[in-house]
C-alpha cells in the first residue's frame, strides 16, 4: 500500500446547501475511514498561519487534510470521484508520500 496526502479545498457552496453539504462531507470521510483508506484526519479547527513576525488566523480555502492508503495513485484519484464538494468547485490535491 502507498500513502497519499489529500488536501481538501472548499468551493462556493450556496448558503441554502451548506448544512447538507457539511453532513455529506462528514459521511464521505467516515466511509473512507470505515473502508480502511483514511488513516489520519485533520479538519476544520485550530488553523493558524505562522510567519517570522506573527501568528494569525488562517483565512484560505483549505479546510482539512487526510492521510490515505491506496494501492496506486490511480486508485487514490478514483476514491475522490464522489467527494461532495466537487459539485461546488471544491478540489482535492493529492501528494504521494516519500519512501522511508
Amino acid at each position: 500500500m502507498m500513502k497519499f496526502l489529500y488536501v481538501y479545498r472548499g468551493g462556493e457552496v450556496p448558503e441554502n446547501q451548506s448544512d447538507q453539504n457539511i453532513r455529506e462531507l462528514w459521511e464521505w470521510l467516515d466511509r473512507m475511514k470505515e473502508s480502511g483508506y483514511e488513516k489520519v484526519r485533520f479538519a476544520g479547527f485550530g488553523r493558524k498561519v505562522v510567519t517570522q513576525h506573527a501568528v494569525t488566523d488562517y483565512a484560505g480555502d483549505l479546510f482539512g487534510v487526510s492521510v490515505i492508503e491506496a494501492d496506486s495513485l490511480e486508485e487514490a484519484i478514483k476514491l475522490t470521484s464522489d467527494w461532495p464538494e466537487l459539485r461546488y468547485g471544491g478540489r482535492i490535491e493529492i501528494m504521494e508520500a516519500l519512501d522511508d
